[in-house]
């Protein structure tokens, strides 16, 4: 009779204890399972965890060898941060060429579709909507710091496939001029790095919650990310009718850090001043400078003889930051003409279309073509070159390397124009013989100085009697050629329908 209690007196502390710890356990692995990864994380990541989203979708890319065909839809993957507005802030990467976006919040279903409102190619920045009410409600704005950082380590944030929220570290090596992989325009560039694996795919980073960066490239540890100065002057500049965005710079330069130079110019114990070398029909500083002036200030810096500022934040920095720290529609600048100080107002201004001899990437639209006789022609762009892979300056055919290199923009008091050339020679009778004229650049058609597709078009329609005359730019080992004008709309037809090309 009295064993039973004794031996429960002994014993049921102990099972209770085991039985309640297994039930608080057991409580707690239901409430992870149920709330997945993110929920039960939040804690002391809650800001970054409702600021922070997963996105997914597909993209097609038009073959720049062959541009009327689309290349094999690949899946991408990657996070957008939440901004005000009820928007979603990520590198333009994400959307180039893009059939489909989803969004996802906190790592679990459902999928909201989203739209792009605003991209930016030139600076690698978009922003998307999301139309569903229902996705907006848990998630808040994570908020941008007030100014980058320096020196330090650094919080990456990013869902991963599995709808887990990791979280790594990084330490910022430094901020330097340069530009996004699409465009021209010159734009602080935080460096990092970090052994976190996989990065480039629009990964916030943070520090005490708050964004310092987005990144969009690693190799070896080394992380590139649009900083959070750059991120910042992008959401004011979207909430302006209409978007005007960062601009580009329309003049060359050189250092004067030589002293036969600087005296030469009259610069005998001046501490600053760059020569500009050449100046743009476009771009900022096409207004106002001429070449041969000395710039000694731009905005509120004085530039040193290797043009060089110094500046509050980021130290020694090329001079030309100071284009795009601000989105007024001027920038005070100091020049030495003709040995006489001037202040000028110069405008700020982004290159438009006739800028470009050749053209910056393309996304989201087919490249335009002609096909003539077999010869398939194009306007030059970036995204031909880059079709030769990262290495493009040494593979990609050197004529054209040249051109990009050196060529890209008209000059000033030069007509608008495109390098043309022939991409591909799609075999057919009416061309047998031309079969090595692959990527040389047209010289003229009918006697027409060819400088755009248009005017290709335009002297196709007028032959030379009963033939084409086609010339090549000098340098190309076959300089002319002929098609009978009586027989090319046919033999464009049936070329058009042996190789699927579909009507312009």
């Amino acid at each position: 009779m009295n064993s039973r209690p004794i031996r429960r007196s002994v014993c049921l502390p102990v099972a209770r204890t085991w039985r309640v710890g297994a039930l608080v356990v057991g409580l707690a692995w239901v409430l992870v399972s149920a709330l997945g990864p993110a929920t039960a994380a939040q804690g002391s990541r809650s800001e970054e965890i409702q600021g922070i989203v997963s996105l997914r979708g597909t993209s097609q890319f038009f073959d720049p060898i062959l541009p009327w065909y689309k290349n094999v839809e690949q899946s991408i993957s990657g996070n957008a941060v939440v901004v005000e507005g009820q928007k979603l802030l990520i590198t333009a990467d994400l959307v180039k060429n893009a059939n489909l976006l989803e969004v996802r919040k906190f790592g679990r279903y459902p999928d909201f579709p989203a739209r792009v409102v605003l991209v930016d190619y030139e600076l690698n920045l978009a922003l998307l909507t999301v139309a569903d009410p229902q996705f907006w409600e848990g998630l808040r704005p994570l908020p941008l710091a007030a100014n980058p950082l320096q020196t330090g380590r650094f919080t990456i944030n990013r869902w991963r496939g599995n709808g887990g929220f990791e979280q790594g570290s990084g330490e910022v090596v430094e901020h330097r001029l340069s530009t996004s992989p699409f465009g021209t325009i010159e734009i602080p560039v935080m460096r990092a790095s970090s052994a976190v694996s996989g990065l480039g795919w629009s990964e916030a980073i943070t520090v005490e919650g708050r964004l310092i960066g987005l990144i969009y490239s690693h190799s070896e540890q080394q992380i590139q990310a649009v900083n959070v100065d750059v991120l910042s002057l992008f959401l004011q500049a979207a909430r302006r009718e209409p978007y005007q965005g960062f601009v580009h710079r329309g003049f060359t330069w050189q250092p004067l850090n030589n002293v036969a130079l600087r005296k030469y110019f009259g610069l005998n114990g001046r501490p600053t001043g760059v020569l500009i070398r050449s100046v743009s029909p476009e771009g900022t500083g096409a207004n106002g400078l001429q070449p041969g002036d000395i710039l000694h200030k731009l905005g509120p810096y004085d530039i040193d003889p290797e043009g060089f500022i110094t500046h509050p934040q980021y130290g020694a920095m090329k001079f030309t930051l100071a284009i795009n720290e601000t989105l007024e529609p001027t920038l005070p600048a100091q020049i030495e003409r003709e040995g006489a100080i001037r202040s000028l107002a110069l405008k700020r201004e982004r290159f438009s279309p006739p800028a470009y001899r050749v053209l910056p990437p393309l996304f989201d639209q087919p490249p335009d073509l002609e096909v003539f006789g077999g010869l398939v022609l194009q306007e030059l762009s970036l995204s031909y070159l880059r079709a030769w892979g990262k290495d493009w300056r040494d593979q990609a055919p050197g004529r054209l390397v040249l051109e990009a290199s050196m060529n890209s923009l008209r000059e000033q008091g030069e007509p608008p124009s495109k390098v043309v050339f022939i991409s591909k020679v799609l075999p057919d009778p009416a061309n047998v013989g031309y079969e090595t004229v692959e990527n040389a650049i047209v010289d003229r058609l009918n006697g027409q100085t060819i400088r755009s597709l248009e005017e290709f078009r335009a002297s196709a329609r007028m032959p030379k009697g009963k033939f084409h005359m086609l010339d090549l730019v000098p340098g190309h080992h076959r300089r002319h050629m002929v098609f009978e004008a009586a027989t090319l709309a046919t033999t464009n037809e049936r070329i058009a329908k042996r190789y699927g090309i579909p009507p312009r």
